[in-house]
């Protein structure tokens, strides 16, 4: 029995829902239908397409198949039979030959081929080559990428940035470098059966059932080639729809780890842990005005965790008064958004940090447009339209953002989200070009996107022991 693997939704279709106007109206034959693939956990959309159906009818989503009639031969040609059954006398199975080239070469020297293996893509390429290779070869380590303190503009390479995503059945890590449209790949045991909810400063918030932990997968200090740092439990399982925290342990003694989950369009409950408390704090918050989540994580700019709403573009602020009394605060922005961000679950909407004063949101319609937002929450409530980030990368996805400058590629001005074509190319918008393109060509990109879910984005450097 074949494994199903694909679901195709259709949205709008019971109440003539316009999903890329965002609006609702009777006559309107335009819809979009959502494939989500279970196996990669991607999301694709199709083009608009017409639907063409008489009064008072239901559309069928599903047509139903015809089997084919299956024809048999009843013909008594014996003799043919025979032939064809009759087994041949010539042997064509050939011996088999040993084309692997591991039991010609001693350990020793296959280790010493190991050391010279000075590029990330060779190294990966050798790993892959049999077991007897990957044992032979220096361990995996992956160093945190982190920004100099002096002056100077720092230099990114391209292959600091990858995408992870996580098999949660084996723990296997996949990381791909969209410059170089390279797969890497490495199994980490303490991922299985885990889920990946935030990533920052190379340090993963990974849950399992009620269990979460901070983990950076390969600090140099440590001898195990790890640091786990288990958290108190959570207090059920629905805990929280999207997490974060403010930093990573080795750069903060005073770190803070925020989660939220929506109890209903006017609260919300909120769950926060410090450094050096043995539970979770849980409370729950009004908001002034409705407030939906949408589910990218939140960014800690400005001590504080900063949460985008998936209708209008309202961000909720929570954080500490001096006292230590948490609070939660709305921004209302929807009607600062020009153009206005359109009420359609099919949007998604991201936060990003450029520095340490300066907050995007990144908002990509049904229509594949990118729209970059500056806020600026001083005295006065400021929203504008970006239309260039010069010298900038920013990198979106559900469990991560973050922006880069600086990067030693051609491409800049450019927002970077797990999308891919239909021939799985690499695309990424460019906003000088106002279009999404193919990476590897420079093209313009105007087919379906598929859109990958559950990725962080990670900065750092593959290096050997």
């Amino acid at each position: 029995m074949n494994e199903i693997n694909i679901i195709a939704i259709a949205k709008g279709w019971e109440m003539g829902l316009d999903l890329v106007g965002g609006g609702a109206g009777e006559g309107n034959d335009h819809r979009t239908l959502y494939a989500f693939h279970i196996g990669e956990q991607s999301l694709s959309t199709t083009k608009q397409f017409r639907v063409h159906r008489p009064p008072n009818s239901v559309p069928p989503l599903f047509a139903r198949s015809r089997r084919p009639k299956i024809q048999h031969n009843t013909s008594t040609n014996t003799r043919s039979d025979k032939l064809k059954k009759r087994p041949s006398r010539i042997n064509s199975k050939r011996p088999p030959v040993d084309s692997n080239i591991c039991i010609h070469l001693s350990r020793d020297l296959q280790r010493e081929i190991s050391r010279y293996l000075i590029s990330q893509e060779a190294y990966m390429n050798f790993r892959l080559v049999c077991k007897l290779w990957r044992s032979v070869a220096p361990p995996l380590r992956w160093k945190v990428v982190v920004d100099d303190d002096d002056d100077a503009a720092p230099s990114y390479h391209q292959d600091s940035m990858w995408l992870l995503s996580l098999n949660q059945n084996d723990g296997l890590c996949t990381f791909y470098n969209p410059f170089r449209n390279f797969n890497g790949y490495m199994r980490n045991n303490d991922l299985v059966g885990c889920e990946i909810r935030y990533a920052k400063d190379g340090w993963l918030l990974v849950s399992k059932g009620k269990s979460l932990f901070l983990l950076e997968p390969s600090p140099s200090p440590s001898p195990s080639g790890k640091q786990i740092i288990h958290l108190p439990q959570k207090t059920d399982e629905y805990f929280c729809d999207i997490m974060s925290f403010s930093a990573s342990p080795t750069n903060s003694s005073a770190w803070v780890i925020f989660g939220i989950a929506l109890l209903n369009l006017f609260q919300v409950r909120i769950s926060y842990l410090r450094q050096g408390d043995d539970k979770w704090t849980t409370i729950t918050r009004d908001s002034e005005v409705p407030f939906i989540l949408s589910s990218s994580s939140p960014v800690y700019f400005g001590e504080e965790f900063c949460v985008i709403s998936q209708y209008g573009g309202n961000v909720g602020v929570f954080g500490f008064l001096k006292d230590g009394t948490p609070y939660w605060v709305i921004h209302q922005l929807s009607e600062l958004y020009s153009p206005p961000i359109p009420i359609s679950d099919a949007c998604r909407l991201f936060l990003v940090q450029q520095d340490q004063n300066v907050l995007h949101s990144v908002v990509v319609t049904p229509q594949h447009d990118v729209h970059v937002y500056e806020l600026d929450f001083g005295g006065n409530v400021i929203v504008k339209l970006v239309k260039e980030v010069k010298n900038w990368l920013f990198f979106t996805s559900e469990a991560s953002s973050m922006a880069v400058c600086g990067m030693n590629v051609n491409v800049d001005n450019a927002v970077f989200l797990p999308t891919f074509n239909t021939c799985n190319d690499y695309t990424y918008y460019s906003l000088e070009d106002v279009t999404f393109k193919v990476l590897k060509d420079n093209c313009t990109d105007k087919t379906q996107q598929k859109e990958l879910l559950n990725r962080v984005w990670i900065r750092c450097e593959l290096t050997e022991n």
